[in-house]
């Protein structure tokens, strides 16, 4: 009997472990995240400024179709939706800037914590 609730428990943790494993792997592949790839933080750069948001776990579009999106605001001002991956070409006067980032559902609330980048235009 003893070797019957040791085997038990030694195989219930095994498939515990497992179910652990395959849900915490499940979950990191599809939770959503996102980085500013450019310009660099710090970075001095020409304009138009080059902005280059890399998104992983989300899908970008429009959001009737129930597709995520991105809300930019520079230098803290209104946001504008971005419904589109690849570059976008920013027309930007020289000086310091701030770039403000979020990922946005399909109800326009942000799904993460807003990123952000300073940089100077020449």
């Amino acid at each position: 009997m003893k070797a019957r609730v040791t085997q038990f428990i030694v195989t219930s943790s095994a498939v515990l472990s497992l179910l652990l494993l395959f849900s915490s792997e499940a979950l990191s592949a599809t939770s959503p995240s996102f980085a500013i790839q450019a310009p660099a933080q710090g970075a001095v750069v020409n304009s138009p400024v080059i902005l280059q948001v890399e998104v992983q776990g989300a899908k970008i579009g429009q959001p009737l179709e129930g597709l995520d999106h991105l809300h930019l605001s520079v230098d803290g001002g209104s946001e504008i939706a971005i419904y589109q991956n690849g570059l976008l070409r920013l027309p930007l006067p020289p000086g310091k800037h701030t770039l403000f980032v979020e990922l946005a559902g399909p109800t326009h609330e942000g799904l993460l914590p807003p990123k952000s980048v300073t940089f100077t235009v020449r």
